[in-house]
């Protein structure tokens, strides 16, 4: 008989934990180069497309409907409709927005951050909210005042400019036209290469993110303080930062040292006793750290087209940009003796004051941007609650030293995706 050879049982043990043991390391080298990462972005990036060529075709359907037809409904409820038949999530329709001109914009949700359940906050035609995060929102006031929000705002990046002027009349005229640039280029001697503030770095990250993903966040509520902010403070630092609703204004702050200068490494002696100079760390280096840590978003102070983007998004019939005394803490708005009658409300504190869940764009405080106004100014936006909706509406625009700190200004975080 011919001799049985076969593999013994001690082998063909070794032989399995040799091949798990190889199985774990082209993992973990897989992983380590990025490959599983890049599969997955991948999958999200095809996700995210077959949303989007859905969207268009249902789109395309919209369009004829309505001039055979005389369809009645949005483009948004029209394409969203045909979306869900073809069997796309509700999850994934609240991050969908689509105008009527055919701008499709899906937001999408950085880690850390999830979409809220709450009604009115989850969808882009709205106003989509996102909280800071992974737990689930519903109705509940606390997550309002415990979390940092934020709104995202839809970008066809071919009309992401900033406005020179509004002299068109479809804006307020008040806005000045020829003093404002961004990043900042009055100084000749500071070029992209030896850029001292980041900001020409800063500004290009932040286009060529809105372009790749169709927009970005801003602040829901114009950055706030969980204490309430004196004179002194400015001299010493910060305090606790919040995105929050019932915060005080973090007022009484600068845009930084100088208009070349955003580190607030200014000493008391530098400036002597003078008031009315940013001693601590200004409102760029506070926006910029909040969320230094993160690898899904950078914070930064709202720039000037991101502003400018904000109101192309808001303004309707009811919150007008020209005249925002209706919608905006004012001297000349009624309703301000029931919540803040001489001074900044608290952020959030009104909700007649909110236009796409975005509170205070009108009214209450102006606020820093990192738009120059000349050699040693930047740009505040939005109006102040000691002025009116119509002289100071959510369009205008003016300038105060980088270094200068007063009672009614304060300043609003934007974030964009990388």
């Amino acid at each position: 008989m011919k001799e049985r050879k076969g593999i013994s049982l001690i082998v063909l043990v070794i032989t399995i934990i040799i091949m798990i043991i190889l199985a774990g390391a082209i993992i973990l080298t897989l992983n380590n180069s990025g490959v599983i990462g890049r599969a997955e972005e991948a999958r999200d990036k095809s996700d995210t497309s077959t949303l989007k060529e859905a969207a268009n075709v249902a789109y395309g359907e919209w369009t004829l409907a309505k001039q055979m037809d005389g369809e009645t409904k949005s483009a948004d409820e029209y394409v969203k409709e045909k979306l869900k038949d073809q069997g796309f999530s509700d999850e994934d329709l609240q991050l969908v927005y689509i105008a009527d001109t055919g701008k499709i914009s899906i937001a999408t949700v950085p880690e850390g951050f999830v979409v809220s359940d709450i009604e009115g906050e989850n969808t882009v035609a709205k106003g989509l909210v996102i909280y800071e995060g992974t737990e689930k929102v519903s109705e509940d006031a606390d997550a309002k005042t415990t979390r940092n929000q934020f709104v995202w705002i839809p970008v066809d990046i071919s009309e992401f400019k900033r406005e020179d002027g509004y002299s068109d009349g479809t804006k307020q005229t008040y806005v000045s036209s020829s003093t404002a640039t961004e990043p900042y280029s009055y100084n000749t001697t500071i070029t992209e290469s030896n850029d001292l503030t980041g900001e020409y770095a800063e500004y290009k990250a932040m286009r060529a993110s809105v372009e790749k993903y169709g927009g970005f966040y801003i602040g829901r509520y114009e950055t706030g303080s969980e204490t309430e902010r004196t004179y002194e403070d400015t001299a010493i630092g910060t305090t606790n930062m919040a995105v929050r609703k019932d915060a005080y204004v973090y007022n009484y702050v600068g845009w930084g040292p100088s208009n070349t200068s955003t580190e607030g490494d200014v000493t008391e002696e530098a400036f002597g006793s003078s008031p009315g100079r940013n001693l601590g760390k200004g409102a760029v280096e506070l926006s910029r750290n909040l969320y230094e840590a993160s690898t899904s978003v950078k914070s930064t102070l709202v720039y000037g087209v991101q502003w400018d983007a904000v109101l192309k998004f808001v303004a309707d019939n009811e919150h007008s940009i020209i005249d925002s005394t209706s919608w905006g803490n004012y001297s000349n708005n009624t309703d301000r003796t029931q919540v803040s009658p001489n001074s900044p409300a608290k952020t959030g504190a009104y909700e007649n004051w909110k236009a796409k869940n975005i509170y205070d764009i009108a009214g209450n405080v102006r606020e820093w941007t990192m738009e120059a106004y000349s050699t040693n100014s930047r740009s505040v936006r939005g109006g102040q609650y000691y002025n009116t909706g119509s002289f100071n509406p959510a369009s205008s625009r003016s300038g105060y030293l980088s270094e200068s700190f007063e009672f009614g200004i304060g300043f609003r975080l934007a974030l964009y995706l990388v």
